[in-house]
């Protein structure tokens, strides 16, 4: 497969992703007698995600035999169509009547672009990790890591929004890229243990 098809696959799996989680919350929610406290649903949506997205990766790693590069060009994929789906809606905020600040306008960009940087992180360390338990030597431990270390990162998000934290404030916003930026850390130099 080329590098554009490598490309395009990470967009759609990730896209495909999205529906599968989307449909898993609204059958849940239909079929569900009791609510869920709001840190297990959380996990429960982050352990799905995980499923989705480093699932569909995992299955495209294994059946077209990628190589690291491949696995690399497919996260690329994936970070960038979640970045292009998000960016309309960062756009519209230039759209609102309402006129803000120039320094409120600028922190709100550099909130925006420092997260979808660290997701885009997430992305590519996740699915590599994944391709070392796939096609590399990391075996099941590598592919174990990859689905869990993403869950935390999916639950942790799904845990803000259902507490709707204000995701605005810098002490709730950087602490909670700290916390990712440690997990993308780990996922890294889980990467070189078991790239050898």
């Amino acid at each position: 497969m080329t590098i554009w098809g490598w490309l395009l696959l990470g967009a759609g799996s990730w896209v495909l992703a999205v529906v599968l989680k989307v449909l898993a919350d609204v059958v849940v929610q239909r079929l569900a007698t009791v609510a869920f406290k709001d840190w297990v649903a959380a996990l429960l949506s982050g352990v799905w995600s995980s499923v989705c997205e480093i699932g569909l990766s995992a299955f495209a790693f294994w059946y077209w035999s990628a190589t690291f590069a491949d696995a690399l060009v497919m996260a690329t994929g994936a970070g960038a169509a979640e970045f292009l789906i998000l960016l309309p809606a960062a756009l519209s905020t230039k759209l609102d009547k309402k006129k803000t600040a120039k320094a409120t306008e600028r922190a709100n960009w550099t909130a925006f672009l420092t997260e979808r940087t660290v997701a885009f992180a997430s992305h590519i360390a996740a699915r590599a990790l994944a391709w070392l338990g796939i096609g590399g030597t990391g075996g099941a431990a590598a592919l174990g890591s990859a689905f869990g270390l993403f869950a935390t990162t999916e639950a942790i998000q799904a845990y803000g929004q259902a507490k709707e934290w204000d995701w605005l404030n810098n002490r709730t916003l950087w602490t909670f890229l700290f916390f990712q930026i440690a997990l993308v850390l780990v996922e890294v130099a889980l990467i070189v243990v078991w790239w050898r």
